[in-house]
């Protein structure tokens, strides 16, 4: 079982030719409002590669709640979700341009009151074989389900998006630790220079996580542990939107490690899921794993 602790938002999308520059008023092509937040869309991309999966997480009473949770729902995530009146729903403001590229406003809304103890509903912690994280909830409750997934002796994986000003030593010390790569510059508190990718990553995982990752978008990704560093080519796909391709590459990690899979082969899988989530628009429009395999066949690859 994949046991998610994140938000939950309501993206409201705009589709320009161009992001605005600053002043300035632009007419979108095309605007819709879709399900989305970290937490969601994680939990979405983990179900479509067959896990079991339990989202921790926390709404408004609002209608908003209904449109954040839809496709949860639909594809058969738990859903352990609190509800808190007076406050609203997560929102996040998307502008999307030709290029697929995004610009992210969030507004945390109940988000910001998601706490630990929400796990004490769960079944024991046991239960889970995969706990993932990410940080648009509050740091100490994400902290607290690091150590709650470490209790039952569940693999920890941790999102650190949006990157902390400090990352907590609960948070350093998992078993997956997955930044892109102007996250992994927060963290380590310097640039990472072209060509140096996997310096960062091992830096990183000499920092505490078993296993570290760096994200690098349309470059692929570096990873690294004790005993190796890689690095994976991005798949050549036709790209529409990269909302929410992290997302997808992080919970599909998360489903395919809790499959049995060993983590490079993991590793793989989870790029190619990303890859091909990046060729529709909605940050939850996240492929099956036989979709993957009948769309991408042999492209790309690791280094």
């Amino acid at each position: 079982m994949v046991v998610v602790v994140g938000s939950v938002n309501v993206d409201v999308v705009a589709r320009l030719d161009r992001l605005p520059a600053e002043g300035e008023t632009r007419a979108a092509e095309a605007g819709w409002i879709a399900p989305g937040g970290k937490g969601g869309n994680q939990a979405v991309a983990a179900a479509r590669q067959s896990a079991s999966v339990t989202l921790v997480s926390a709404v408004g009473r609002d209608p908003l709640a209904h449109t954040a949770l839809a496709t949860l729902r639909e594809v058969g995530v738990r859903l352990a979700v609190a509800e808190r009146p007076g406050i609203p729903t997560g929102m996040a403001l998307v502008w999307l341009d030709a290029a697929g590229r995004n610009t992210i406003a969030v507004v945390p809304g109940a988000n910001a009151s998601v706490d630990a103890s929400q796990l004490q509903a769960l079944a024991p912690p046991g239960a889970a074989d995969v706990v993932l994280i990410s940080l648009e909830i509050p740091i100490p409750a994400a902290a607290a389900a690091a150590e709650w997934a470490r209790a039952g002796g569940a693999r920890v994986l941790v999102d650190p998006a949006p990157a902390p000003a400090a990352l907590p030593a609960a948070l350093w010390d998992v078993d997956v630790l997955m930044p892109n790569q102007g996250e992994a510059e927060h963290l380590l508190g310097h640039e990472v220079a072209d060509g140096r990718e996997e310096d960062a990553a091992q830096e990183l995982q000499a920092r505490g996580a078993r296993l570290a990752i760096v994200k690098l978008g349309g470059r692929g990704l570096v990873w690294s542990t004790p005993e190796r560093t890689g690095r994976i080519r991005a798949w050549a796909v036709p790209v529409v939107d990269t909302t929410g391709a992290g997302d997808a590459f992080a919970g599909a990690l998360a489903a395919h490690l809790a499959s049995g899979c060993e983590p490079e082969v993991a590793l793989w899988r989870a790029s190619r899921v990303a890859a091909l989530a990046c060729t529709t628009v909605g940050a939850q429009a996240v492929p099956t794993w036989a979709e993957v395999e009948r769309r991408l066949g042999d492209q790309g690859g690791e280094e």
